[in-house]
């Protein structure tokens, strides 16, 4: 039998939600993706909502506090918040849909997305206040940019790349950032 870490079955649970939807996590669908048997969940997990929080934990730690972490290695604030929109614009995440759709359905799931969004949402009007020094258009500015970011994922097909991209520039230029003129330049030239 195959020796099968915790972070393993929380990696497989966050694989089957973006293929499959929640209603696929299973423990069986986990075991036999695994290749495991039930023992070797339950030697990790009392029960099945033990690791489903466990699950909505590590999504939390991965894909909010990690992001957060990796920006905050940046010295800028417009650095910061460029590593952020750099890491949305290739990666369609099937896996934030499900997460939203789950969300739905079940109110523990419900909790933890909304304090993942309220966390994202803090951290771009962060961002966006030392970039332009007013708390209510901080704001405005993280809520359209975490729009276009949910948005984007639910329309079909997802808008992502350069698309995407162009609309995240959008949003800077008409916050007008920097110089009060509206453009914003990245990597040295004009976006």
């Amino acid at each position: 039998m195959a020796s099968t870490t915790k972070r393993k079955w929380l990696e497989e649970g966050l694989n089957v939600l973006a293929a499959s939807g929640a209603a696929a996590l299973t423990i069986e669908t986990l075991t036999n993706r695994l290749g495991v048997t039930k023992g070797s969940f339950y030697h990790h997990f009392q029960h099945f909502r033990d690791y489903k929080e466990h699950l909505l934990t590590f999504y939390e730690d991965e894909r909010t506090l990690q992001v957060i972490k990796s920006a905050e290695r940046r010295e800028a604030p417009l650095d910061r918040l460029e590593l952020i929109i750099q890491g949305t614009l290739h990666e369609v995440s099937q896996l934030e849909v499900s997460m939203r759709a789950w969300a739905l359905q079940d109110l523990m799931v419900r909790s933890f997305q909304q304090r993942i969004d309220q966390r994202r949402l803090a951290y771009l009007a962060e961002l966006a206040f030392q970039l332009c020094h007013d708390r209510e258009r901080a704001q405005r500015i993280a809520h359209m940019l975490y729009s276009i970011f949910v948005g984007s994922q639910h329309i079909l097909p997802p808008v992502q790349g350069e698309e995407l991209e162009a609309l995240y520039r959008e949003v800077e230029r008409s916050s007008d950032f920097l110089s009060g003129t509206g453009e914003v330049k990245h990597n040295g030239k004009e976006a």
